[in-house]
């Protein structure tokens, strides 16, 4: 119905202060010297807008337009901490802007725009907003858009996400690890992976997705933002797949005993993936991949427990289990 609980109770959770944010991120050597004052100015301004943004829509509004405007005009590592700082603020507001959008009235509104609409066209605020004619809602979904969020629909309920599409304006200002993160995020926030314990995406990017979150995991094991991208690394999902999009299907064909043997699509993706692969790159989920397929050549794609017992060490390993 949402996105998957597990990344939306990290989104909540997301309540680092100023000074827990300050204190993982790694002050370069070149910080130690004074910054240039436009720099320093920016970011006092910010810092500003920020402080007043917990009590304050207006606030936050302000902090993420003069964010997008001006850190090109700061350092990396204030250009990162402020991010990360915005991430967080939006994090809070955005359970009270969920209340606000769970009220029947909304929902009841939403729903009769988007039919005027059409369900088969993109939901935007511009085209909710001109068909919808009750004032009060009209200003939340401004409100909405002001605050960087956009506007999801499944299974006939609407709610906001973070439009983390927006922060790919900062990825050529903040640290590499953020940057890398960004696109993590905005993939998600474009499609998200899961929803109602089914893998919603093709197979071949759901693998891509997994890949990018364990290329980062490995390359930045002590980043401001490993935890949460932790949160959606679905190692067991790869491997069997979830509850409503299971990797293995029950074989139809009357037995005496029932077997389960990998979809076709998991198999042709994990074959493609192998294809695409950088033999430079280490990839733990990739070694047990090439490990599973000449297996499950020999016995018919079956789930046995040589298959098994391939798969969970790697489970153990990310505590997966």
């Amino acid at each position: 119905m949402r996105l998957n609980q597990s990344i939306k109770l990290g989104f909540l959770a997301m309540t680092l202060s100023f000074t827990a944010i300050g204190a993982t991120l790694t002050t370069p050597q070149t910080a130690l010297s004074a910054p240039v004052p436009t720099s320093k100015a920016v970011y006092h301004q910010f810092q500003i807008y920020w402080k007043n943004a917990t009590k304050s829509t207006a606030s936050l509004i302000q902090a993420r337009k003069y964010l997008l405007n001006h850190i090109d005009e700061v350092s990396p590592w204030q250009a990162t901490l402020m991010t990360l700082q915005l991430e967080n603020l939006q994090n809070i507001k955005l359970a009270e802007l969920e209340e606000k959008m769970y009220t029947d009235l909304v929902q009841i509104a939403l729903s009769q725009a988007h039919s005027k609409i059409g369900y088969e066209q993109k939901l935007t605020y511009s085209r909710l907003i001109r068909e919808i004619k009750d004032p009060a809602i009209r200003k939340l979904l401004q409100e909405a858009s002001d605050l960087g969020y956009k506007l999801e629909t499944s299974e006939g309920i609407y709610y906001p996400i973070i439009n983390y599409e927006t922060y790919k304006k900062f990825q050529p200002f903040v640290k590499p690890d953020i940057a890398a993160y960004i696109d993590i995020m905005a993939a998600e926030s474009n499609q998200t992976t899961t929803s109602d314990a089914a893998i919603v995406v093709p197979w071949d990017e759901f693998i891509r997705r997994i890949l990018e979150k364990e290329a980062f995991l490995n390359t930045y094991p002590n980043s401001n933002r490993t935890s949460m991208v932790t949160q959606s690394f679905y190692v067991r999902y790869l491997f069997y797949g979830s509850d409503n999009t299971p990797a293995y299907e029950w074989n139809s064909e009357e037995s005496e005993e029932q077997v389960r043997t990998l979809d076709p699509e998991v198999k042709k993706a994990y074959e493609k993936a192998l294809l695409k692969r950088d033999p430079n790159t280490k990839s733990e989920l990739l070694d047990t991949i090439e490990r599973l397929l000449p297996v499950l050549n020999q016995n018919n794609d079956e789930l046995s427990p040589e298959i098994e017992k391939i798969i969970e060490p790697v489970l153990h390993q990310y505590g997966m289990e």
